[in-house]
């Protein structure tokens, strides 16, 4: 008596070429998710130290505190619009409004 799933045979186990294990898999599932989606043009340049608030994210692009928590449950961003996330986060929410962030200050 045979325990297995006869569609098993079916099923492929390969990783994706790159990958090493399942994690990585995951993560190369999600930036194929993410890079299909057209990026507005650059029309700004912003410098943001390591940590930003969502409210000063809010007040760059001009939208509400509820679009960018919704926008930054797309973008896989754990947070909340109350504090502040990391610079990374910040700058893929700024770059779906055409902003461009840079770490440091302005000169």
């Amino acid at each position: 008596m045979s325990t297995s799933d006869p569609s098993d045979d079916k099923r492929d186990a390969t990783l994706p070429a790159g990958c090493k294990d399942l994690a990585d898999a995951i993560k190369h599932s999600k930036m194929a998710e993410t890079s299909d989606v057209p990026k507005p043009r650059l029309k700004k340049l912003v410098f943001l130290p390591d940590k930003v608030s969502v409210q000063y994210l809010a007040e760059t692009t001009g939208a509400s505190l509820h679009t960018l928590a919704i926008l930054m449950e797309e973008l896989h961003i754990v947070g909340e619009v109350s504090r502040s996330i990391d610079f990374e986060d910040a700058a893929k929410i700024l770059r779906t409004y055409g902003i461009l962030a840079k770490r440091g200050r302005a000169v």
